[in-house]
């Protein structure tokens, strides 16, 4: 069968900012067009970012290329996959793909569809099926032509009704599935050196899953959508090898590990860390991972340097711990002043991610939290507001309340500042988080970027030119709006 898996834009306005330009490789949908090549389909996947902007950001260009593709190569499944803030242009582009052929089935899955597919199927008529969960063999199903009825993990049209199938068990074993099919991707787009995947480090980089699921339950995060129950792992040695072939076949210089929690199982990261220092051909191998504030101390942190770690990424989310107790987080302000010190210590950069706005949070709140990252001084500081996702215990809690919600595309917009759920009043919130952007944050990221690229000035200037249109064009907005509160 001829399949086409489909990656769609943010909204248009954000596709417009080049800060949002697609540098993170769909690794969903390439594990399942792994699977589904594995089994002798045939496969294409087509990168909607990738498209508008080789074709000027002229939207149209990008719908009517969709659309001729899905159309030359004979298509019959095509399969989405996206987050919430996907979810206009998913929208948008299944509508066109309908009206080209109706008889097309278009199927959705990701975080947005797990977690509301009855919805979803009610606003957009031209979905017929949405995946819940894991989807690489519930898309195998469809393709083998499985009766509907009998495919867990689905939720599908029947005549007017809406039917939803039990959940499909999860796979143990995550070693039995093929390399993610990297070779249908651009990868030489995402590769390119940027500052994103490699967190201020201008580096040809890109992202690796050694892991799905997180131990932990924040009340904020939809993480536990797609990878719910215990943490799966790859082997290390499965791992060794992903990375050999990366740097191999795509001559990577550093790997961003997108694990919800990196230490999840630290006997097992030892093995890899272990791994990783005697393999001659990665001892050259930077990377970057997400962890806890309060599972670190220092012989881990030493131990990840000696293995190649460059930068970490903490969830510090608050400088207060009324609001770390509010959103479930299970750390303390201590615990991540010591990761914070700790890891400055052994000689490892951070990124630092925080957000401001969470239901119940008060102007001292934020202050805290500001007096909290300038003490802390991470080399990158994820400054941004909060918004509720569908499927999490917060959003859950918000609908209770009957509280106002963001449309689908606003969701994670980072420049948005409309809507708070702060107790405070609106115009306040915003100018407060307009001024610290432009006093603490900007000012912050651009020191340490400078500082640590500094040693390599031809890449330091690439990535200046790369970057700054994006950072000016965010500056003047944020000037703009400071003005207009």
């Amino acid at each position: 069968m001829n399949i086409i898996l489909l990656y769609p834009l943010l909204s248009k306005y954000r596709s417009l900012n080049v800060d949002n330009k697609q540098y993170w490789p769909p690794l969903g949908l390439a594990f399942i067009a792994a699977v589904l090549e594995q089994h002798d389909h045939s496969v294409k996947i087509l990168e909607r970012d990738i498209i508008l902007r080789r074709n000027g950001l002229d939207f149209e260009k990008a719908d009517e290329i969709t659309l001729a593709e899905i159309a030359s190569f004979n298509t019959e499944i095509v399969g989405i996959s996206a987050t919430t803030p996907h979810m206009g242009d998913a929208m948008h582009i299944a509508t066109l793909i309908k009206n080209c052929n109706p008889n097309l089935k278009i199927v959705l899955g990701g975080p947005h569809a797990t977690s509301q597919p009855e919805l979803t199927l009610r606003k957009c008529r031209s979905i017929d099926i949405v995946v819940r969960g894991e989807g690489e063999f519930t898309m195998l199903d469809l393709a083998n032509g499985l009766l509907l009825e009998d495919i867990g993990g689905i939720t599908f049209r029947d005549g007017n009704g809406i039917v939803r199938n039990p959940d499909r068990p999860l796979f143990s074993n995550l070693d039995e599935l093929p390399f993610p099919a990297r070779h249908l991707l651009d990868m030489e787009s995402y590769l390119k050196p940027n500052i994103s995947v490699g967190r201020g480090l201008n580096l040809r980089a890109t992202s690796v899953f050694s892991s799905r699921g997180c131990p932990y339950r924040c009340d904020f995060c939809a993480g536990h959508l797609m990878f719910p129950g215990k943490v799966r792992f790859h082997s290390p040695q499965r791992v060794i090898e992903e990375l050999e072939h990366l740097v191999d076949c795509y001559s990577v210089e550093a790997i961003y590990f997108a694990d919800d929690m990196f230490l999840s199982n630290r006997k097992r990261t030892e093995r890899l860390l272990k791994l990783l220092i005697n393999n001659e051909k990665l001892n050259k191998l930077k990377w970057i991972a997400q962890v806890r504030a309060n599972v670190v101390d220092e012989d881990i942190l030493r131990l990840m340097k000696k293995g190649g770690c460059v930068h970490l990424e903490f969830g510090f989310e608050s400088g207060s711990q009324r609001m770390l107790d509010i959103m479930h987080k299970r750390t303390t302000v201590e615990d991540n002043v010591r990761a914070a010190t700790l890891t400055r210590k052994v000689g490892l950069r951070f990124s630092a991610f925080v957000m401001v706005g969470y239901p119940g949070e008060r102007k001292v709140d934020v202050e805290k939290t500001v007096d909290f990252l300038k003490t802390v001084r991470p080399n990158v500081i994820s400054f941004s507001v909060f918004y509720p996702l569908p499927g999490t215990e917060v959003y859950r809690r918000l609908v209770l309340q009957e509280q106002r919600l963001p449309e689908w595309n606003e969701t994670g917009d980072p420049e948005a500042t409309g809507l708070t759920y702060a107790e405070m009043d609106s115009s306040e919130f915003a100018k407060l988080y307009v001024k610290t952007k432009l006093t603490l944050v900007v000012p912050n990221n651009l020191y340490f970027f400078i500082r640590d690229n500094i040693r390599h000035p031809i890449r330091l200037l690439r990535a200046f030119f790369t970057h700054s249109k994006g950072v000016i064009i965010k500056i003047a907005r944020a000037l703009r709006r400071l003005f207009t509160i």
